[in-house]
């Protein structure tokens, strides 16, 4: 039992439980409004203070006359910014909680779009950036998965995709408001207006959410049936354990490579899909739809990649869902047809590819290391990831400079794509080999051990 939960909860949180067992949940569990508060925090702290800028970014390069390299130096101090949120996280919670510190990575989304709407120059458009990385830094996925992993034990994965939709709902439902409120008032107005519902937001994060279901006097949902039924939750006797103890130099360097590439090329990917299509003549309001049908995708593909990976591996599903994210890449350099019909398809394509960029690494991350190291290099690969968006967002800008357009961005983003889905398949590949050897080996020494059984009751028998 020890055992079972020190895997959920702390010595504290034992302790206190033991002094709450005979509490009662309730007809609804709260933690399913805690659950919506954090899905709301990620539709403030990654939707909008991230994905929401590639609304506004054609306006801003127009409205203050910026050259393309200008603008996707924003996304570059966002990105620098929320790196080193990820440094500061541990202690930012650490000291103020996580009821106070989601709602502050909150306010900080509203704070950097109201130093957007009194800008006039390029630097000042910096310093917002600069804070819209700061929020998504400390108010991501971090949180929000610390928090859900308190409040329930079962159902955990249900619960943080939950949450990881709400900044799929945002790239959804804001690009036709926000680019409606532009076109009918003004690039202020929309700035003025989206920090407006982002100070609602941090408000209701704040009111309803809290850090552990002690605080509202509850035990974690799902942890009566790990009491009752605890042989469920432990491993079984049979188990195919992982494949590797931790990764070779070689395997070390194709995945932090592949991480590198997939921080380079998926965030900015998707923020310049509407300079893109914008670049190339399509109307305001499609590229609006075009960024909401990439959403719609998205979100119902970050659930289908999942089951993709349970149903065919890791491997096959990697294989599968980098294709299609490269078939995208290609049919968005064909965006100079201004077929509206394509726009849609491209969309369609690359939303069901770019799941793959946000769950890629825990997949991998899984199938190559034993559980004991799993968390050292999802964090170590999700680091390179962060480095690597911060080092090359402003590529794009500066290859359509350069180009006259960002047609060769995602002809760039293609190629690199691929190299990436190589890089995977030979670690996969490395792994299985090392498994493979490990089965020969076993066999040997299994005909060994029965050679020398067979040996020893010859003797016993001749005796």
């Amino acid at each position: 039992m020890d055992e079972i939960e020190s895997s959920f909860f702390s010595k504290k949180d034992r302790k206190e439980l033991d002094k709450k067992k005979n509490l009662k949940q309730g007809r609804v569990f709260y933690g399913w409004v805690v659950c919506a508060v954090c899905t709301l925090l990620m539709f403030i702290t990654v939707g909008t203070a991230s994905n929401a800028l590639s609304v506004f970014m054609p306006y801003i390069k127009s409205g203050y006359d910026l050259t393309n390299a200008q603008t996707s130096s924003l996304v570059t101090m966002r990105c620098t910014a929320s790196f080193a949120g990820m440094f500061l996280i541990g202690k930012f919670y650490d000291k103020i909680g996580y009821r106070k510190g989601t709602a502050l990575a909150a306010l900080l989304c509203a704070l950097a779009y109201i130093i957007y709407s009194i800008a006039w120059t390029y630097r000042i458009f910096l310093v917002g950036a600069f804070i819209a990385g700061m929020s998504y830094g400390l108010g991501s996925m971090v949180p929000v998965a610390i928090i859900m992993n308190r409040w329930f034990v079962k159902h955990r994965a249900l619960v943080l995709g939950i949450c990881s939709a709400g900044s799929g709902a945002a790239i959804i439902v804001l690009p036709p408001i926000l680019t409606g409120v532009v076109i009918r008032t003004s690039l202020k107005i929309g700035f003025i207006f989206t920090a407006c519902y982002v100070v609602i937001a941090a408000v209701l994060v704040f009111i309803f959410i809290r850090e552990r279901p002690q605080d509202k006097g509850l035990e974690p949902y799902g942890w009566r049936d790990v009491l009752d039924r605890p042989n469920e939750h432990l491993p079984q006797e049979g188990d195919e354990p992982h494949t590797s103890k931790e990764l070779t130099k070689r395997d070390w360097a194709l995945m932090g490579a592949v991480a590198a590439v997939m921080g380079a090329v998926a965030n900015p990917g998707f923020v310049h899909l509407s300079m893109l299509f914008t670049g190339e003549g399509y109307a305001p309001m499609t590229v609006a739809l075009i960024l909401s049908v990439v959403g719609i995708v998205m979100t119902v593909f970050k659930v289908l990649f999942g089951e993709a990976t349970d149903l065919m591996g890791g491997r096959k599903a990697t294989a599968l869902f980098f294709t299609i994210l490269i078939t995208g890449y290609v049919l968005c350099c064909f965006s100079y047809t201004k077929s509206v019909p394509l726009a849609m398809v491209t969309a369609i394509v690359v939303g069901m590819g770019y799941p793959i960029s946000a769950i890629g690494i825990p997949v991998w991350s899984s199938d190559l290391v034993s559980n004991e190291h799993y968390g050292e290099l999802v964090w170590k690969l999700q680091m390179i990831y962060a480095a690597g968006a911060m080092i090359f967002a402003g590529m794009p800008g500066m290859i359509a400079d350069r180009t006259g357009g960002y047609i060769p961005v995602y002809a760039l983003f293609g190629i690199l794509t691929t190299i990436t889905l190589v890089c995977v398949m030979a670690a996969y590949h490395d792994v299985k080999v090392v498994k493979r050897r490990k089965r020969m080996i076993a066999a040997i020494m299994e005909d060994l051990r029965s050679d020398a059984e067979a040996k020893k009751a010859s003797r016993s028998s001749v005796e």
